[in-house]
């Protein structure tokens, strides 16, 4: 990361620079996912995209969350992710998501950010 120096309305500010968008992948938890995604393709539109299909099996009693669907971007194993779900209620579909990006893809943790906006318990 390197430190660069900003000049804004309010004066100077101290920022970093950004990553190339070649290296960031923003993998969208399709539904809810998409909106945010749309957020983010606006700020770095040359950013490489990811989709995960999860649903929670409403039946059962812990509402499981199923894989259906994955498809990455090649080398996505060495971009930086930023996984986008907005609601975050039983952390199931988060769970699954981040299990297939490091399990399935070889992503390495440390390079996810989870990205949502409403954190709510379930009900």
């Amino acid at each position: 990361v390197t430190e660069v120096g900003i000049d804004t309305a309010c004066g100077p500010f101290k920022g970093v620079e950004s990553l190339p968008a070649t290296s960031i992948c923003a993998v969208s938890i399709i539904r809810s996912g998409d909106c945010l995604l749309e957020a983010v393709r606006e700020v770095e539109p040359g950013c490489k995209v990811g989709k995960i299909l999860v649903q929670r099996d409403e039946s059962l009693p812990d509402k499981a969350a199923t894989l259906f669907y994955s498809k990455m971007p090649p080398g996505v194993e060495s971009m930086h992710i930023l996984l986008c779900d907005p609601m975050l209620a039983t952390g199931g579909s988060a769970v699954v998501a981040l299990k297939v990006l490091v399990d399935d893809y070889g992503v390495d943790p440390s390079k996810i950010i989870f990205a949502n906006m409403i954190c709510a318990p379930e009900g």
